[in-house]
């Protein structure tokens, strides 16, 4: 609770960008909307501070421009967990497959998926740094929300190939738990 409160009480007023009643869904990847009026908390003073004429007067020009926040969609607010995680179960089938009818051999099955762990770590990682340098510094560019999109996708097919790795190690991660 206190963290919550925290941060509601540092989300007024602060945008990193100078904007002012920034719409949804905003340029930076902070947007936050607590009070559900369509603009992003940061980018306006706290509701106890606002003049009420002005707060009739926007949420009328809000009301009549923007949906309800409830009803706004972004194409890139979708993530795609199922179908990556569907994808890559059903290649780790066919290489599995493979692998038991000695088509390829068991180390090159675990080699292409250590290959693809790796591949997915080093995108999702250094698009994670990336963002976290754009935010620390207040930087703001206008591929922002999707540098963020392939950042989670990447991190989502990270995780499902983790779960490979694991099943793989099972009996070493059994022996560190025991000791």
């Amino acid at each position: 609770m206190v963290f919550i409160s925290t941060t509601s009480v540092q989300a007024w007023d602060n945008c990193p960008f100078g904007e002012v009643n920034e719409p949804y869904p905003g340029t930076c990847g902070r947007y936050t909307d607590t009070d559900r009026d369509g603009i992003c908390d940061l980018s306006q003073p706290p509701p106890d501070t606002r003049n009420e004429a002005n707060t009739d007067n926007n949420e009328n020009s809000l009301n009549s421009s923007l949906p309800a926040t409830s009803t706004v969609s972004s194409s890139r607010l979708n993530y795609y967990f199922v179908p990556i995680a569907i994808l890559l179960f059903v290649l780790y089938g066919i290489t599995y497959t493979l692998s038991h009818k000695q088509i390829i051999k068991k180390s090159k099955h675990k080699k292409i998926w250590n290959l693809i762990l790796l591949i997915t770590f080093l995108v999702s990682g250094s698009f994670g740094i990336i963002l976290a340098i754009l935010i620390s510094y207040g930087i703001r560019l206008d591929f922002y929300s999707d540098l963020l999109f392939w950042h989670v996708e990447f991190g989502i097919a990270m995780s499902v190939i983790s779960m490979f790795h694991v099943a793989w190690h099972w009996k070493y991660y059994k022996k560190m738990i025991k000791k």
